[in-house]
């Protein structure tokens, strides 16, 4: 015990204690120095040099205690602040650089980007370059010169080390290596490292920590909560707290967690080989953090037992639970799981419940010149929000000037991303008004997909094939593409994209679909200013039996860049897409189409089913859709149009179903028809208002008009609808009722 108001300085390492309570003041004298105790409590100041003068020297802290102890609340094994202030300082080392040239398998040299400051017996860690974020290296310096780095062993892996330029375009893949050693280390105990349980550092409410120069090893608890290396906890304003230049490494649990916390700046950190989720946001109530270059590599997937949550199945190196905090260059090098991971909540969760943030719904605080490679899953994943019982399920994001009122939309700016090398997707975006910008996304399974509406990737480069070749391949047959339509309004504008060949008996397009989608597509999405070099254009898969969504793909190329005539489409091969104005592009498997196409809904209402339906055009071409998702209830097409169609229900028709039709301009029409078993009906263009149409006289008549009657043939009972979008709408819709 140290009491308040009194100061004492350490110069002798003590015998091994069993607790230090710091009331007043204990420094670390400029000697080297070891300090083994079961725990530290810190409710006046523990300070191991200072922001101005940097401890010189070696400062070891291990923590022993036994299991099942619980200090204040905070378990065992804990360097608690409790009201008090931490203050670490080791010396100002480079945290992290990248190689300046490949690094093959069996060498004992490498080549840095930079100087640094590393020397003889420095631990240090090689990122993957390859799609296994296992392939790292972690190596001990041997000696040093310039920049030319000799190890102590050989290398187990191959590093990709050099700058490509593509076609015009620069390739970014370089390994990172990052430092490991600092001169102030806090550790858990070596004799029980196996078991996970580690040292922590919990900060909470009214403590303050600055922590830079300093290595954590063997830190946090296996399958305990709140039990993480480097814990904020529940500390509200934290301005002018940080973790900085410091490593984070063989973790038991995540490496940062900021909880219940704002205002704090993690900078220039190196987090390696770590259980679940990494720099971790815990309720989705923290906001103002600024992040800021992090490297995070290999981020693994706890055994199931020890999994604190359902989505440390799928951990991130970076997991972001609110909007309002900065990402500014972190890399995200290597997880089992997502680099980075938008996981936010529609409101906080756990501890935070009842806080108003509303994560879904805030401005981005800030996403620039990150990178993410050698993952798993994908590089940036913005979807698949954390319920309040731990598990995710599918969440759009959809930021507004005031996220608790109904506003106006704010547009989400994700800018300058390096995605490379990643097993899933460089990016998958869900959400309402998200922009990628000046992306470069190279090598991975498929560049991006957005699940979204009004979305759109801009002034970006795809690269299909680079030189980084050797090591792990995608799965065989795997058609890789640069883009992917999904969902929409969705699109590309002012896009490069670059070496999508097929090859070694893959396929490679710069642009395609998602894959095997039941789900309703957009006939509004679009290409524009597209350049492609060495690329196959677009590659669309044969539509599945079951999956109306391959059924109704096609896209807008707006001025011309990707068929050669600007307002063409490019349509899937589907019957009721082919007209006399479509030709056939056997590269691409899809049809060259001068004619519009808009989107037709035909919804039955209170569960009555319409799918499977077949949608039959006035020439017979014909197809069947089984319902949006599957669900009978919707069927979604794309059609042209100008055209008359007939819907005809596999089942007994609706008494009341609504139809749509979208993505429509003035003047243009399409004519359907519907069976109909009532004895009377009623149609509308409102579903709330009592003014329905006029029947019409004839077809005749029918024809003749602007979608404001209906014709009910006498003999068949069938409906006859013209669909027109009124004025100022892009839409029409009918309500049919009995």
């Amino acid at each position: 015990m140290i009491p308040e108001g009194q100061i004492m300085s350490l110069d002798v390492s003590p015998p091994a204690l069993s607790s230090l309570t710091i009331e007043g003041e204990l420094v670390f004298a400029d000697v080297d120095l070891n300090l083994t105790t079961g725990w530290i409590m810190v409710h006046g100041t523990l300070r191991i040099g200072r922001d101005n003068a940097r401890y010189q020297r070696q400062a070891r802290i291990t923590l022993t205690g036994p299991a099942g102890e619980d200090v204040m609340g905070m378990g065992a094994r804990v360097l608690g602040v409790m009201g008090g202030t931490l203050e670490l300082h080791g010396m100002n080392r480079t945290s992290w650089t990248t190689l300046d040239a490949t690094a093959s398998v069996g060498a004992s040299q490498i080549t840095l980007a930079a100087n640094t400051d590393w020397r003889a017996g420095d631990r240090i860690v090689i990122a993957s370059t390859d799609l296994n974020p296992l392939w790292v290296d972690e190596a001990t310096i041997a000696s040093v010169q310039g920049r030319t780095i000799t190890l102590t062993a050989a290398l187990k892996y191959s590093h990709w080390g050099t700058i490509q330029s593509i076609s015009g375009a620069t390739v970014d893949q370089r390994a990172e290596v990052g430092l490991l050693s600092r001169n102030i280390v806090i550790e858990g105990d070596p004799a029980t490292a196996p078991n996970g349980l580690g040292g922590h550092i919990m900060v909470m409410q009214g403590g303050q920590a600055r922590v830079e120069g300093v290595e954590l090893y063997r830190m946090g608890q296996k399958a305990t909560l709140a039990r993480y290396p480097l814990h904020w906890h529940l500390s509200q304003a934290a301005d002018g707290q940080y973790l900085k230049n410091s490593s984070i490494w063989k973790t038991n649990s995540r490496c940062v967690t900021i909880h219940g916390t704002d205002g704090l700046r993690i900078e220039d950190n190196v987090c390696y080989d770590h259980l679940g989720h990494g720099f971790f946001l815990e309720d989705g109530a923290e906001s103002g953090n600024t992040l800021e270059r992090n490297l995070g590599l290999l981020t693994r997937i706890p055994a199931t037992a020890d999994r604190l949550l359902p989505s440390d199945a799928t951990p991130a190196t970076f997991w972001i639970t609110n909007p309002a905090n900065s990402y500014l260059g972190n890399v995200a090098g290597g997880s089992q799981g997502h680099g980075f991971w938008y996981a936010l909540p529609a409101e906080p969760t756990g501890l935070s419940v009842g806080q108003p943030d509303r994560p879904t719904r805030t401005a981005l605080g800030g996403f620039t010149n990150n990178v993410a490679h050698s993952n798993q899953r994908d590089g940036l994943h913005v979807d698949n929000g954390p319920l309040p019982d731990g598990t995710t399920a599918t969440a759009s994001y959809r930021p507004r000037q005031i996220p608790g009122a109904e506003s106006s939309p704010v547009t989400a700016m994700f800018r300058g991303l390096r995605a490379w090398k990643n097993s899933n997707r460089g990016v998958w975006f869900r959400g309402h008004e998200l922009r990628l910008s000046g992306a470069v996304l190279s090598d991975n399974k498929i560049g991006a997909t957005f699940a979204s509406s009004e979305t759109f990737v801009e002034d970006a480069t795809f690269v299909g094939q680079t030189a980084n070749t050797a090591g792990t391949q995608y799965p065989a047959g795997f058609p890789v593409r640069g883009f992917e339509f999904y969902d929409g309004r969705v699109g590309a504008r002012r896009i490069t994209f670059i070496n999508y060949v097929p090859s070694g008996g893959r396929t490679y397009s710069a642009i395609g679909f998602n894959r095997s989608n039941s789900f309703a597509l957009s006939p509004g999405n679009a290409v524009e200013q597209a350049t492609f070099l060495n690329a196959n254009r677009v590659y669309v898969e044969n539509p599945g039996a079951t999956r109306d969504g391959d059924k109704a793909a096609v896209f807008l190329d707006l001025d011309g860049s990707v068929t050669g005539t600007a307002g063409h489409y490019v349509a899937a091969v589907n019957p009721l897409h082919v007209t006399s104005s479509c030709a056939y592009r056997s590269e691409w498997n899809a049809h060259d189409c001068s004619n519009r196409f808009v989107r037709l809904q035909v919804r039955g209402i209170n569960g009555e089913v319409i799918g499977p339906a077949e949608v039959r055009r006035d020439d017979g071409a014909a197809t069947t859709y089984v319902g949006s998702g599957n669900d009978p209830v919707n069927i979604f097409a794309a059609i042209p149009v100008g055209r008359g169609y007939t819907v005809t229900p596999g089942g007994n028709p609706p008494l009341a179903p609504r139809v749509y039709a979208t993505g429509m301009i003035a003047g243009e029409w399409i004519r359907l028809s519907i069976p109909y078993v009532g004895a009377t009906v009623r149609v509308s263009r409102d579903y709330s208002t009592s003014v329905f149409m006029l029947q019409a006289a004839s077809l005749a008549e029918l024809d003749a008009g602007t979608g404001d009657k209906y014709y009910r043939d006498p003999g068949t009972g069938v409906v006859h609808l013209k669909l027109m979008p009124q004025l100022g709408r892009d839409y029409a819709v009918v309500y049919l009722t009995p």
